[in-house]
């Protein structure tokens, strides 16, 4: 159940006027049970606070505020003594009001009648969230901007969709390059380059910050699916514990019914997602991607690690080519065209030096390249040296190389 589906509380006063109590964003904290609750008069805010409302002091203010706010002829019929004992009765059962549609119901068994309904099958299912997790640099982004409109748009070039209306929250960058991946994206589907998809940019912000306005747009534009990019910005805490992770998971539950959700690995191991254990509990489907380069291409494998209620698929390959703008093409695939993924290789090795190099240091040399990243120095100095991508500089008797600004595959 979402947080955001109010609990409400209605009376008819004898002028007319119809007094509201409405509580939204409740949840459970250390200090008590936590809500913003607002009171209107015939949809006139009379007074709101988000605040403990196991707390008297803070009920008697926003009770006093509201009776200040009243016309004469309801004050009289409507004392502030009684407005206060209403608000605190209201306040005090909220968490059970709350839970009430949770409680326990007999419920028959069928195993038929509602058979798992794919959105982008086999990585995202009706009713379902997917965690989808690589290495920065990966390919990430990409491959959940072309699931975003593949769903949205009911084609289904790379995986069967079915058509469903889906908001892209961008915490992680600009809107403009936002919008040219768009277009590329678009393209690369056979789609409209301008069709327009239903994006929120809040880059800098975290999934916390715009919960609220997340909210606004899921209720205002019909939201079906949500895809978030990323996990990490979700700033509920540190996601090695178990209770941010855990508010991450109930707030992607309380958004929407199905969701894909972005998530980076650890950087001495690209096999699971960064954080607790709590985030495999939570999705039903945990979706790792592997890349490989390739000549011109890049080639991406996707393997599901973890599944509810579907069989674990093969692993499906896709091939991905760019140009100095971005995603020109993507189709199926063939393993024996991208060796390193079928020999579950997580991250190229060209690709994930690519990616050390533009997101941590800028320029490293091969001995600290291969240190950091627990490679073979012999490796790393062969790839380095027949990947374009990589440019050196020699300073004394070190040489360091660097990714130049015009890179083969921009932005994954």
């Amino acid at each position: 159940m979402s947080s955001a589906n109010p609990v409400r509380w209605e009376k008819s006063l004898t002028s007319g006027n119809e007094y509201l109590i409405e509580a939204v964003q409740i949840r459970r904290e250390r200090t008590g049970v936590h809500a913003k609750v607002g009171l209107f008069l015939s949809n006139r805010l009379l007074g709101a606070n988000n605040f403990n409302v196991e707390r008297s002091d803070e009920r008697i203010r926003l009770a006093n505020q509201a009776h200040e706010g009243l016309p004469t002829v309801d004050q009289a019929d409507y004392p502030k003594l009684h407005l206060r004992h209403d608000l605190d009765i209201f306040c005090l059962t909220l968490w059970q009001q709350y839970l009430e549609p949770l409680i326990a119901t007999p419920v028959n068994g069928d195993s038929t009648s509602h058979p798992v309904e794919y959105l982008a099958e086999p990585f995202v299912i009706a009713g379902g969230g997917t965690i989808m997790f690589a290495p920065p640099g990966a390919g990430k982004s990409c491959t959940a901007l072309l699931m975003a409109v593949s769903m949205d748009a009911g084609v289904s070039v790379l995986w069967p969709s079915k058509q469903k209306r889906v908001l892209f929250v961008n915490l992680e960058r600009s809107a403009l390059s936002v919008q040219r991946r768009l277009g590329c994206v678009n393209t690369a589907l056979g789609l409209d380059p301008a069709r327009p998809l239903l994006i929120q940019n809040a880059r800098g912000k975290s999934l916390q910050d715009v919960r609220d306005i997340t909210e606004r747009s899921i209720q205002e534009h019909h939201v079906d699916v949500v895809v978030l990019d990323s996990i990490s910005r979700a700033g509920m805490g540190d996601l090695n514990e178990n209770r941010p992770v855990n508010a991450i998971i109930d707030t992607l539950n309380g958004l929407a019914d199905t969701w894909l959700a972005l998530a980076h690995t650890p950087r001495a191991d690209a096999s699971h997602a960064y954080g607790g254990i709590h985030f495999d509990a939570g999705a039903d489907i945990m979706l790792q991607l592997l890349s490989s380069v390739a000549a011109t291409s890049l080639g991406i494998g996707l393997r599901v690690t973890k599944a509810n209620d579907i069989p674990k698929p093969p692993m499906k390959v896709y091939k991905y080519e760019f140009d100095d703008y971005g995603l020109t093409s993507a189709y199926p695939a063939h393993l024996a065209d991208y060796p390193a993924l079928a020999e579950g290789i997580q991250l190229g090795l060209a690709d994930e030096m690519h990616a050390y190099l533009t997101n941590e240091t800028g320029q490293a040399t091969a001995s600290q390249i291969a240190q950091e990243l627990k490679k073979s120095r012999g490796h790393v100095v062969m790839t380095l040296r027949s990947d374009k991508r990589f440019s050196s500089r020699k300073e004394g008797r070190e040489v360091f190389y660097s990714v130049p600004s015009s890179r083969a595959f921009p932005d994954l």
